[in-house]
């Protein structure tokens, strides 16, 4: 009889263990499982921004005074309404020698509390801009104000373009970007990337404002426009960008040139532009563009141009990527 119960005591015991040993188990990898989903989603998030991974984590050891988003230190390059950029031959020299494609850039991911004043803040401006309908009245929502009213009058009443339509809010987070501190929020859309992707920057006041060039995906140019007038003088645009083959017209030898499909942020209208083989933009190109594979897209800030006499009015010359994304950080 001991014996029997002693039998049961210690089966009874090592039934237990057993339970508590899977448990734990099944905790830990659905744990595991939650944090590796998380952090899929939080590279997710700084690829659509056009920020690789593999910088944010070496940031801990970069210096406390970052570089700047444009190779070689150059200050951002201004946009102005239906005015397009100068040639690299007009730029300053230290501009002119400047490289054709961007530094690297430096990314932390910062702590982020949903009550806080600054998150509760951010959203209701949000609200506010997405409820206002005048451009003059979302002017004071906006970053860097006083430069950006005259992008928003061409691109409102010049370019007749319309802000895009958020869905719901997907996720949100706090980041900084060589130096500078944004909030990122993420919302639902009929954009080809299925996201549209918002970042607020500190305003004079302290307070965040919306980066609103890269909310809209301002170009000097509406892509109908560029179209239509082929301008031989590079032009500021943003675009959803990808690797492609497709050779024709001035660019037919695919030997020579390399090429990237254009899409606009709509995803209505799109060219092809292409730059020579072998080159250090080109090869930077298809390095930075390797991870989007056949489907997918990044959102370049580039300076473009047609040829003199161009063929078409679907071919251009890739003449500078100025930013791996539509957010160009100071």
């Amino acid at each position: 009889m001991g014996v029997s119960i002693t039998l049961c005591v210690v089966l009874s015991l090592t039934l237990y263990v057993g339970w508590k040993f899977y448990f734990f188990r099944t905790t830990n990898r659905n744990s595991l499982i939650e944090q590796a989903q998380t952090a899929e989603k939080k590279v997710q998030d700084l690829e659509k921004l056009g920020i690789s991974f593999d910088a944010a984590q070496a940031e801990a050891t970069a210096p406390s005074v970052l570089p700047k988003i444009l190779a070689g230190g150059e200050d951002i390059l201004k946009t102005s309404p239906s005015t397009a950029a100068a040639p690299p031959s007009a730029l300053p020299p230290s501009s002119s020698q400047a490289s054709l494609y961007p530094a690297e850039s430096s990314i932390k991911e910062l702590p982020m509390l949903d009550s806080s004043d600054e998150v509760v803040q951010a959203i209701e401006l949000l609200d506010q801009y997405w409820k206002t309908a005048a451009w003059q009245e979302r002017v004071p929502l906006v970053a860097h104000s006083e430069r950006v009213a005259p992008l928003m009058k061409d691109y409102y009443e010049t370019q007749g373009a319309s802000d895009p339509v958020p869905g719901g809010l997907a996720s949100k987070a706090r980041y900084q970007i060589d130096g500078t501190e944004i909030l990122y929020f993420s919302y639902k859309s009929s954009r080809p990337t299925g996201s549209l992707e918002i970042a607020m920057l500190r305003g004079p006041q302290g307070k965040f404002l919306i980066d609103w060039e890269s909310l809209t995906g301002y170009g000097e140019m509406s892509f109908q426009e560029f179209r239509t007038k082929r301008p031989t003088k590079p032009v500021l645009m943003r675009a959803y960008v990808r690797l492609f083959e497709y050779y024709n017209f001035e660019f037919s030898d695919a030997k020579k040139h390399l090429c990237v499909k254009l899409m606009s942020e709509s995803g209505e209208s799109s060219v092809y532009a292409y730059c020579e083989r072998g080159t250090k933009l080109a090869r930077w190109i298809e390095t930075d563009l390797a991870s989007t594979g056949p489907s997918g897209f990044k959102g370049y800030t580039m300076l473009l141009s047609f040829p003199p006499n161009a063929q078409s009015n679907q071919c251009v010359n890739l003449d500078k990527v100025v930013a791996q994304r539509w957010l160009q950080v100071p």
